[in-house]
């Protein structure tokens, strides 16, 4: 290779790496669960497949993240600085949550552990970094419009943790009695992050509205976070006996079907707002990275739905769940193969492309 080449190809994975956002973690996050959703749907090559390319994916943008915060701090500093997208970064809590949960279920308990205390080790200062710095900020308060969906990333994250301390339990880390504490502890914050955040961005949405230029995708996350706590206590559910759980069974029980009936509710909004920023507003359709965040509730919706129907004996929600597998699959399927090509035909992009690029 010629130094010439060699320059180019330097430049192209500094450009790759810088362009590896927090919220490139959401690949991750979509793929893992909708490999859990193809296992408990009984195709297990199926879910192998995609839980091999979370995997791989997983490894390289934790490594791509890793040297961006090493050569390109100021980024990093801004990515956590701005109100409007600093939440994206509880993706790779989320995906940490996710992929360890899958891994348990195929008896990884060692790699699942250690992706638990990374989504905690992560979750400690983001929460205090993002949300945290936002409360006590005086100076320079958010704009309203800075309130978006991506905000439902802290309780996504905050639930992965829920589901976290289950599967660390059950590989025998820590006892039943302290894991399924610290699981409805953490549980409990997420449905508390959740309310909160629902009430700014409803706020958000009465005062400024949504227009034609603000994207969709991440007020999908609102139905994601809303599954999630479902699949949460679903899990707690599923892997807790009746000594554990005690009188909180019944509590656990309603509040999922609380927010599996909110979630089954903003999905026919969020399809209508979605095909007519399409075809009411003729926007074209093309690959953009923040897909994922669709993708994503689509396959925690059909886990949930499968997981909570199990674990409360309730065959309609699990039926409901098991027709949303393909859906979520083909809304995998189709999300992948154009990121592919896209990166086939264009550059890796720069830093900044990715907040620009929205639906």
């Amino acid at each position: 290779m010629i130094p010439a080449e060699r320059g180019a190809a330097r430049a192209r994975i500094a450009d790759a790496v810088r362009g590896t956002h927090p919220e490139s973690f959401a690949v991750v996050m979509a793929t893992g669960i909708v490999s859990a959703a193809l296992r408990a749907a009984g195709q297990p090559h199926l879910s192998a497949a995609a839980l091999a390319i979370a995997a791989a994916g997983f490894v390289v943008l934790a490594a791509a993240s890793s040297v961006r915060a090493a050569a390109f701090p100021a980024d990093l500093r801004r990515d956590l600085a701005c109100p409007a997208n600093s939440f994206t970064c509880f993706a790779f809590v989320a995906a940490c949550g996710v992929l360890g949960d899958r891994l348990a279920e195929d008896g990884h308990a060692a790699a699942a552990s250690v992706l638990a205390a990374a989504a905690l080790a992560a979750w400690l200062p983001l929460t205090w970094l993002v949300p945290g710095r936002l409360a006590v900020r005086h100076r320079e308060p958010p704009a309203i419009t800075d309130i978006s969906g991506n905000w439902y990333l802290w309780a996504v994250g905050t639930q992965s943790l829920a589901i976290a301390a289950t599967f660390v339990a059950a590989g025998g880390l820590i006892r039943t009695r302290p894991g399924v504490l610290v699981a409805i502890t953490a549980w409990s914050a997420g449905i508390l992050v959740y309310l909160v955040i629902t009430v700014l961005v409803a706020i958000r949405l009465a005062v400024a509205g949504l227009g034609r230029l603000n994207p969709t995708a991440p007020y999908w996350v609102a139905m994601g976070a809303a599954s999630i706590t479902v699949l949460a206590a679903a899990q707690i559910l599923r892997g807790s006996g009746p000594a554990a759980l005690g009188a909180a069974r019944p509590a656990l029980t309603a509040a999922a079907v609380i927010f599996w009936a909110a979630a089954s509710g903003l999905i026919p909004l969020l399809i209508a707002r979605s095909a007519w920023r399409h075809l009411g507003w003729r926007e074209p359709l093309r690959y953009r990275a923040d897909l994922w965040m669709i993708v994503f509730p689509a396959g925690m919706y059909a886990t949930a739905s499968m997981q909570l129907g199990t674990a409360a004996r309730l065959p309609l929600i699990h039926d409901v769940g098991t027709l949303a597998v393909w859906p979520a699959a083909a809304a995998w399927a189709l999300t992948f193969a154009a990121m592919t090509a896209s990166l086939a035909r264009r550059p890796a992009p720069r830093a900044g492309d990715l907040h620009r690029d929205t639906i």
